[in-house]
């Protein structure tokens, strides 16, 4: 639960994605360039750091914004708040229907057989 709240904390504060970009830039520039010098026979390499820059740059981006603005939604906190909620008391309520009963016959019977052992002696 803290790491989902911590998450929604990140992801909520005013964070851009320039780092996405020069990320994709620098991936972009190597597979262009090889050694320093431009390998005009990699053509598949030239390719793909287009691709990189032109499609799947920004393509991440759009969905980095659009999660951004979802988390930034305070509906979005109501619900998230809602879930965890009902997530909690189903635990809850799962520990004290099915986990405490049986703790307590395993503290009865390991009680029960010291007890045995003391009127023995």
């Amino acid at each position: 639960i803290f790491i989902f709240f911590l998450f929604l904390v990140f992801c909520s504060t005013s964070v851009t994605a320039d780092w996405w970009d020069d990320f994709t830039a620098g991936v972009s520039e190597k597979l262009k360039f090889r050694g320093g010098r431009v390998e005009e026979e990699l053509i598949p390499f030239s390719s793909a750091a287009n691709w990189v820059k032109e499609t799947a740059g920004p393509a991440v981006r759009e969905k980095f914004n659009s999660v951004k603005e979802t988390l930034q939604d305070p509906e979005t906190h109501k619900q998230a708040k809602e879930w965890i909620n009902e997530k909690a008391e189903a635990a809850s309520e799962f520990a004290q229907t099915e986990i405490l009963p049986e703790l307590k016959k395993i503290y009865e019977a390991a009680t029960a057989e010291t007890t045995t052992n003391k009127q023995k002696k």
